[in-house]
């Protein structure tokens, strides 16, 4: 666990020569929870029928009308984020999700990532399921959602742990301004039909970048943390 130090009686002369009280950090439990959650649904291969998100049946299409009232609609708006097609796709979004879940979460507390993690994985559905040319092609994986916590992050300035220096979070930063612009031009720019690249939820990653950034503003201030009391008191 990580610990952040500060030096009491800053400003007023006192506590000089002291040694320095550390703070206990935010554990990232939720953040740990949902890659476990995302690994164990790879290993017991959960059915993608039955947690992927398909567009049509949120919005509809000419022949079917939306949406529907089942349990497989709801399950698939906040499950797609458990199922990932293969193991490069999920290792690799297990590794953003690590490193910047957890750096995420230790700032903004456990309820406050969740809800922004949640708010994603709803935002990028809904925007895949708006800008897609099939409707009826299935909506998988956990990137929408990390695509939230990306831009959540840019309302941070987190003090603990590598991130906490200035020159990599603006690195960090501006990989993600970077990511954000890529995602943009995807979506405006049309594919060729038979390009790899169309299988990208290009606009799952717009939608979950836009909803971090639009609940950034709400949820992303730093928790407060009770500085030990000075001693004596």
């Amino acid at each position: 666990m990580a610990l952040a130090l500060e030096r009491e009686g800053r400003g007023d002369g006192q506590g000089r020569g002291k040694r320095p009280t550390a703070a206990a950090a935010v554990p990232p439990y939720v953040n740990r929870s949902l890659i476990l959650l995302c690994i164990l649904s790879f290993v017991l291969r959960l059915p993608p029928e039955s947690f992927a998100f398909v567009p049509a049946y949120f919005f509809g299409t000419v022949e079917l009308a939306g949406p529907l009232p089942t349990a497989a609609l709801w399950r698939g708006l906040f499950g797609h984020v458990l199922i990932h097609g293969d193991l490069t796709h999920l290792m690799s979004n297990m590794a953003v999700l690590w490193l910047l879940g957890d750096v995420v979460e230790r700032e903004m507390g456990h309820g406050r990532y969740l809800l922004l993690f949640l708010g994603g994985t709803v935002a990028a559905a809904l925007t895949e399921g708006l800008v897609a040319t099939d409707r009826m092609a299935p909506l998988i994986g956990a990137s929408g959602a990390i695509c939230a916590l990306m831009g959540g992050f840019l309302w941070l300035r987190p003090c603990r742990g590598l991130l906490s220096r200035r020159w990599l979070r603006r690195l960090v930063q501006g990989v993600i301004a970077a990511f954000a612009g890529l995602n943009a031009a995807m979506m405006l720019v049309p594919l060729p039909a038979d390009s790899p690249l169309t299988e990208v939820g290009w606009g799952a990653h717009a939608g979950g970048v836009a909803a971090g950034l639009l609940l950034g503003g709400l949820l992303c201030r730093p928790v407060r943390r009770r500085r030990p009391p000075p001693n004596g008191a």
